[in-house]
């Protein structure tokens, strides 16, 4: 079975023409991407999808595109699991003690800084931003290994309550196939 077909696909459109799109794996029930697409403005036939979990796997042609940044520099991407926030910063080649992971609580982020100034990064969750639940600096724990510098914020009781009761709703909605689109003629 091809990858993207474990896959739970869902799509929510809002009053204001926001979009979210979430793919579930299925055997796990893990949030394997989220992205957002505001109202294109005026004049723009449609608006990018903006990551908030995963990334986009499309590989881009510096024809199209002009300029593109080094394949060298860092990657940063989320990647959650059931118990906790996951971000990866890959091709950062410095040993674990270089890095300082704190939490500015005051923020509502997450600051990654090497020691010897050659990377810094604010990290924000919109998912507790959006419950209003404060940051903690003993939620927070980094590893390194290959080059990927991994953040885990662990994620609150309340979170995991919260997500478990989301995924009992999923599990309700009656699946279509693609194509299988309801459309309301004009």
């Amino acid at each position: 079975m091809p990858k993207w077909d474990r896959r739970r696909k869902i799509h929510f459109v809002f009053p204001d023409g926001t979009e979210m799109a979430e793919e579930y794996d299925i055997k796990s029930s893990e949030l394997v991407l989220r992205k957002w697409r505001r109202r294109a403005t005026l004049g723009v036939k449609e608006s990018k999808w903006e990551f908030e979990v995963g990334e986009d796997l499309l590989a881009r042609n510096v024809d199209s595109e002009g300029l593109l940044e080094s394949a060298a520099n860092p990657i940063f991407a989320r990647k959650d699991t059931l118990s906790s926030y996951q971000w990866r910063i890959r091709n950062l080649p410095y040993s674990i003690e270089t890095y300082n992971v704190t939490v500015e609580p005051e923020n509502r982020t997450i600051t990654v800084r090497t020691t010897n100034k050659k990377y810094f990064k604010k990290i924000s969750i919109p998912d507790m931003d959006r419950v209003q639940f404060p940051l903690q600096q003993s939620a927070l724990s980094i590893a390194h290994a290959n080059n990927t510098l991994i953040v885990t914020y662990k994620k609150p009781k309340e979170i995991l309550q919260m997500e478990k009761e989301i995924q009992e709703e999923f599990k309700k909605l009656k699946a279509s196939k693609d194509g299988d689109v309801d459309c309301t003629p004009s």
